[in-house]
């Protein structure tokens, strides 16, 4: 009886730590790694409360760990100064369990800049990104994003401005378009693609006087469209 009290008792050693670090793991927040350029890292407001990824941070809860590794300028191609091959990183160190990609803006510009003229580069690259964020060690799911609408005629906007929007807002048509295809690729890898164009059309009043960045008001339209998308992604990686 003693020899199997001890026994019993050099089992229950060896299991309980393993319980414990599976209930730990599973009461531990989500991760949620934010890439994108800056209509990601908060252009035009206080990034630290009203970015998207902040005000999705206080959306969330606690149950959440919402970081964001967004960089104005940044484009989805290789040859952007920055591009989104810089965020990778830092994002891996993350482990994240999530990675929200939100990039396009940037890579339909043309003046001061060649990136429009090496368009043809953009699908290969990105599909480049997310093989190496789908092959980390933490398994992340996707969410792959299309650019958020632009406006090229607001009240006080430059006539530059407006001849550079006006250009930039015919080119995002190619690049959602390319954006989808991407996620079409890789929807059974664990992908899934967000349309952030749709809430955002039709509303002027969101955004900043240069027609691309947005107000608060716009970043917190960015959060709630994601918020669902990343609490359902959030219950099925609690089903693994």
């Amino acid at each position: 009886m003693m020899f199997r009290s001890a026994l019993l008792a050099i089992v229950v050693a060896i299991v309980q730590p393993g319980f414990a670090r599976a209930d730990e793991n599973k009461s531990a927040p989500i991760r949620v790694a934010c890439l994108g350029d800056s209509i990601t890292f908060g252009a035009k407001v206080n990034p630290a409360t009203e970015s998207y990824p902040a005000q999705l941070q206080t959306m969330l809860g606690a149950g959440f760990a919402v970081k964001n590794f967004g960089v104005g300028g940044a484009t989805m191609m290789r040859r952007g100064k920055p591009n989104a091959f810089q965020q990778l990183p830092k994002a891996k160190e993350f482990q994240p369990q999530m990675v929200i990609v939100a990039f396009g803006t940037n890579d339909s510009r043309g003046r001061g800049v060649d990136y429009w003229d090496h368009i043809a580069d953009f699908v290969p690259d990105a599909s480049a990104l997310l093989d190496e964020i789908l092959g980390w060690s933490s398994k992340p799911r996707v969410l792959l994003c299309l650019p958020v609408m632009h406006y090229p005629d607001l009240p006080g906007m430059t006539e530059e401005r407006k001849q550079i929007n006006a250009e930039r807002v015919s080119r995002m048509i190619e690049i959602r378009a390319k954006v989808k295809e991407l996620a079409e690729r890789n929807a059974s890898r664990g992908l899934k693609l967000v349309d952030l164009s749709v809430p955002t059309t039709g509303r002027p009043e969101l955004y900043d006087v240069d027609g691309v960045h947005m107000k608060a008001a716009g970043y917190r339209l960015l959060a709630e469209t994601l918020r669902p998308e990343v609490e359902n992604v959030s219950a099925e990686l609690k089903k693994r």
